[in-house]
């Protein structure tokens, strides 16, 4: 049965002008709707009309008739319904569903009438807006269209995130994520890395809202009153912002809301008289829920962060750490990002120590900055108020085995074959032993270059060492270093040769080097040494197949001679000099000392064998192993002060074996064994299995004689039913104890995660120290509690977030 449809007109006896940019009118109607026929009226407003009556039973009579489907000129409005009703200078009126729309702003309801000389929109019965992915429901709207100002009653808002719009919101990658005393109040580190490594991709896909009433307050201004707030889907309701007052701002993507309470399953656990936050993750300016943890060194503990977004390249965090068993810690963080320059400055004060009675302050302050094409520089300064300052408030195992502060000023020059470096380094020592000279100051130089084949290279280096206060009357001065080398490689596909010939110049001028009766001489010393040495290699390859997979298989021996003539060095003091760790790299180098103050003498070869399965399709290099060893033709005769020399006619035996099974499992080992004695010096075992994200495991054993003897094993491991498993145990078998153990659980519901992690740490300079990390996160949103992922993800490399975790993952341990 088709249906009455009826548009009616009135004269317009004049030009039309519409002040709210109503330039084109068109009317639709849905008379044919059921047949899947939609009939369209189209009214241009820019001149006189005159009385039109157009029904849909005499089709001949509307000319102006055409056909379009949704779509809406620049400026126009697009009015269709069941029925509708048109008074061109009044009032346009669609009833039955009613749908009106305008510059890609939908409106729909039961029955829409819209005031055209005033502005006016009201909805009756089932109104919903939709714009952009934003959709807002209740039974009746008021609206101004042209500014966006009007009111709903008995809300229900949805919508997405979207991207951060443009210009001014951007952020940089040293700023994208929140402010570093957020993420974790007790992160200290030792050098100048970067605290984002990789952009936060968390997004929000059921955002929802409700409220008694909500204003709109312009074009991107919504006001709830008596409102609720969440990110978990429709038929879940376990979280909620509840507050009186919350204004959403579309433009920025932020929310803030007054007299806020957060109710989690239905009991409220927070309350605030203010909070802002953004349901885009961007950085804004507010307060940062709270973080709270327990250690037991300092007991309960209360972090109060305020954020401070300066503009998108600079920013800065001030908080208040509230220790039950010391006291009130004020924390402050600043960070900045310019186009040639960086920096991030810590600060933490704690008045009075309620357990010391002291003063006890931490302070960090990193700049880098290029100052041309070539030249840059920058500085790394630490401090601390104490020796136990570490050991006593955090909880990192890096960091509380620190013992030497390092306090670096840097400027460096580089081009395409000189580089320069030149520092000061002073250094503040928290344990009382381990003392390092400082370098005040040290100048590099390097030059590389090739002509006609030839390799040249140019090492020049000057120090001058100076003696910490507490180390005493011990040598210090200047050294002088000087090493230009020529180098011929030769290469080809089946193998290389490269002879190198230098000579290794050193001059010092000391003070308090004269043991008691001897000369002035041990204060001016020098040493020079002619280096000869001989690299070469060979590079055989088959293709085989094995198990049905074709591979490359490899041999590639390789064989290196040096020759140092012996100098005695034993009048030289040690400043920055030891004994290099026997590796598959340093067997191939050709002094056995790191530093200057000793070169050893040798007549040596190095020989080296390494086979390698590489699959022909991918590439990936499957297998791995090496076997090595140096055979002396002359006695060690350099050693450091208290320590014999070798007379061994050949090195210990190094082997290494990598297996890449799959790309899930892989198997690293590193073998050191000495044939004299028949020991084992050293081997290191690594087993890591991941076969999907969220989901890993790894195994690893070190060994040192006389040294360590360890086991290193950490795991994530989904339950089922939401539920995963963390872990990390570092224990020592020769000591007999736990170096670190991290253990907890981490429950996923899909709009709000918890975790719960315990760590225990040893500390160099206390006894252990135990901390407790509780984490309610609430869709990304906001977190209540200590936030345990930075303890998390240092002590398990492949740890991923559980909401990281790809959707088709979580859902299979969701079950």
């Amino acid at each position: 049965m088709v249906r009455d449809a009826c548009i009616q007109t009135s004269a317009i006896s004049r030009p039309y002008r519409n002040d709210h940019s109503l330039n084109n009118l068109q009317a639709h109607s849905s008379t044919f709707q059921e047949r899947g026929i939609r009939l369209i009226l189209a009214l241009t407003a820019i001149g006189t009309l005159a009385p039109v009556h157009a029904c849909a039973d005499d089709q001949s009579e509307a000319p102006a008739m055409v056909v379009a489907e949704n779509t809406t000129l620049p400026g126009a409005i697009e009015i269709e319904g069941d029925t509708l009703q048109l008074r061109m200078d009044r009032q346009m009126r669609a009833i039955g569903n009613a749908v009106i729309r305008k510059e890609g702003q939908q409106v729909t309801g039961d029955d829409i009438r819209y005031d055209i000389q005033n502005d006016e929109l009201q909805v009756d019965g089932n109104a919903v807006i939709t714009a952009g992915q934003t959709t807002i429901k209740g039974p009746m709207l008021r609206m101004r269209m042209s500014e966006n100002i009007g009111e709903m009653r008995d809300v229900t808002i949805e919508f997405k995130s979207s991207p951060p719009p443009p210009s001014n919101q951007d952020s940089s990658a040293l700023l994208n994520d929140e402010a570093i005393l957020l993420s974790d109040p007790k992160r200290y580190l030792e050098d100048n890395e970067s605290y984002s490594t990789q952009k936060d991709n968390t997004s929000f896909e059921n955002i929802r809202a409700s409220a008694k009433q909500v204003l709109f307050e312009g074009q991107n201004i919504k006001r709830l009153k008596s409102a609720s707030y969440t990110s978990c889907a429709a038929d879940v309701d376990d979280w909620y912002i509840k507050t009186n007052n919350l204004e959403l701002n579309d433009y920025t993507r932020t929310g803030e809301a007054t007299n806020a309470f957060v109710e989690f399953k239905g009991v409220p656990i927070l309350y605030t008289p203010w909070m802002s936050f953004s349901y885009n993750n961007q950085r804004k300016s507010g307060l940062l829920a709270p973080l709270w943890g327990t250690t037991s060194r300092s007991g309960f503990e209360l972090l109060t962060p305020y954020y401070i977004n300066i503009r998108p390249d600079m920013d800065a965090t001030i908080a208040t750490r509230f220790l039950s068993k010391r006291g009130v810690q004020l924390q402050g963080e600043f960070r900045y990002l310019g186009e040639d320059y960086s920096g991030i400055n810590n600060l933490e004060y704690l008045d009075k120590d309620s357990l010391t009675d002291q003063t006890r302050f931490y302070a960090k302050l990193s700049h880098a900055q290029r100052f041309s094409e070539h030249w840059s520089g920058g500085y790394n300064l630490e401090k601390v108020s104490d020796d136990k300052y570490f050991s006593e408030m955090a909880t990192r195992i890096q960091v509380t085995s620190r013992v030497n502060l390092q306090q670096t000023a840097f400027v460096d020059y580089q081009d395409d074959n000189w580089t320069f470096n030149g520092s000061v380094q002073r250094y503040q020592n928290l344990d009382n032993k381990s003392f390092v000279y400082q370098r005040l100051p040290q100048l590099t130089l390097n030059y590389d270059n090739s002509w006609h084949g030839i390799t040249t290279q140019t090492a020049a280096q000057y120090v001058f060492f100076d003696s910490m206060q507490e180390m005493g009357k011990v040598a210090t001065g200047s050294r002088l270093n000087f090493y230009p080398s020529l180098s011929y490689p030769i290469k080809s596909s089946y193998g290389f040769i490269t002879p190198k010939f230098g000579v290794n110049t050193t001059q010092y001028s000391l003070s308090n080097n004269i043991p008691s009766g001897y000369s002035q001489d041990y204060n001016q010393l020098s040493r020079t040494l002619p280096i000869f040495s001989l690299d070469s290699g060979l590079y055989f390859d088959r293709e085989s197949s094995i198990f049905g997979t074709n591979y490359t298989h490899t041999l590639e021996p390789r064989a290196y001679y040096v020759y140092i003539p012996y100098r005695d060095q034993s009048k030289i003091p040690i400043f920055d000099t030891a004994l290099a760790t026997l590796n598959q790299d340093s067997i191939f180098t050709e002094n056995q000392f790191i530093g200057g103050d000793r070169v050893n003498n040798a007549n040596q070869t190095t020989l080296a064998i390494t086979s390698r399965l590489i699959d022909a399709e991918t590439g990936i290099e499957r297998l791995s192993a090496t076997l090595g060893q140096r055979f002396y033709f002359e006695d060690q005769k350099v050693s450091l002060p208290n320590t014999s020399v070798s007379t061994r006619k050949s090195s210990d035996i190094l082997a290494g074996f990598t297996a890449r099974l799959s790309s899930r499992l892989n198997l690293d080992t590193f073998w050191q064994y000495d044939p004299d004695r028949g020991n084992m010096e050293r081997n290191n075992y690594l087993l890591r299995y991941n076969p999907e994200p969220g989901k890993s495991f790894s195994f690893g054993y070190r060994y040192t004689a006389n040294t360590l003897e360890q086991i290193d094993t950490s795991a994530q491991w989904p339950l089922g039913a939401g539920w995963y498993g963390i872990s990390r145990l570092n224990y020592s078998i020769r000591d007999g104890n736990i170096v670190q153990f991290l253990g907890g659980l981490e429950y996923d519901a899909g709009c709000w995660q918890a975790r719960a992690v315990m760590q225990r740490v040893q500390t160099a300079t206390a006894d252990a120290n135990y901390a407790m990390f509780f984490q309610l996160e609430l869709g990304g949103l906001t977190s209540i509690g200590a936030n345990p992922l930075n303890v998390i993800k240092r002590n398990i490399p492949t740890y991923m977030r559980t909401y990281d975790i790809p959707a088709i993952y979580r859902d299979q341990n969701a079950q």
